[in-house]
C-alpha cells in the first residue's frame, strides 16, 4: 500500500512539474523538452515540423476591464481550443502569460496555417460573459517551419515569434508565416 501511494505521489509530482495549472496543457519546461525530441526526429527522418506561437490580442485590456478571473477564463478557453484543434502527434503548451506554442510534426507551413486559422476563427466566434457583458477576443499567430526557418529550436521559436509580431503590427487577428529573407506572408 505504501509503495502504491508513493508511486501515485511521484506521478502527481511529475504531472505538476510538466503541466500548466490553469489550462492542463504542457508548461514551458515540458514543451522545451518535447520540442527537442520532435526536432531530433524531424532531422533524423528528413521531415517537416512547424511551430505556431499564438498570443491573445489586447489581453491586458481584458484583464483591466473585466478582471483577472475573466482573463483566466479566456486563457483556459484558448487552451481548450488548441487542445481540440491539434492532432494526437502535436504538442501544445501554455508558454507563458497568454502565449501558446504548438509543435506540429510532419506539417509544412500551409498545413500549419490551416491549424492556425482554425484556432483563430474558433476563438473569434467564442463569447465570454462577465458582469452582464459579453466579451470576445481574438488572437494573432506566427508560424515557422523546419528546416526553412531554422535548424534549432531557438531559431524556429524566434522565427515564429517574429511572424507573430508581423501579425500584431498588421492589425492583429491574423496568422503569418515566417519566410527567410522576406517579410512574413499574411494569411
Amino acid at each position: 500500500a505504501v509503495s502504491l501511494s508513493n508511486a501515485r505521489m511521484v506521478r502527481r509530482l511529475e504531472e505538476q512539474a510538466t503541466t500548466d495549472g490553469l489550462t492542463g496543457l504542457l508548461n514551458k519546461r515540458a514543451m522545451l523538452d518535447t520540442a527537442e525530441e520532435k526536432l531530433r526526429a524531424a532531422r533524423r527522418f528528413g521531415r517537416r515540423l512547424s511551430v505556431l506561437v499564438a498570443d491573445i490580442d489586447h489581453f491586458k485590456r481584458v484583464n483591466d476591464t473585466y478582471g483577472h478571473d475573466v482573463g483566466d477564463v479566456v486563457i483556459k478557453e484558448l487552451g481548450a481550443i488548441h487542445q481540440r484543434a491539434k492532432r494526437n502527434t502535436d504538442a501544445v503548451a501554455r508558454f507563458g502569460g497568454e502565449e501558446f506554442v504548438t509543435i506540429c510534426e510532419e506539417t509544412d507551413a500551409e498545413g500549419a496555417m490551416l491549424l492556425a486559422e482554425r484556432i483563430r476563427a474558433e476563438l473569434k466566434r467564442t463569447t465570454f460573459h462577465a458582469g452582464g457583458e459579453t466579451v470576445s477576443c481574438t488572437c494573432s499567430v506566427g508560424i515557422a517551419t523546419f528546416p526553412e526557418a531554422g535548424e534549432t529550436w531557438d531559431d524556429l521559436f524566434k522565427a515564429a515569434d517574429s511572424a507573430l509580431y508581423v501579425s500584431k503590427r498588421n492589425g492583429r487577428d491574423q496568422a503569418n508565416i515566417f519566410e527567410l529573407g522576406r517579410s512574413s506572408l499574411t494569411a
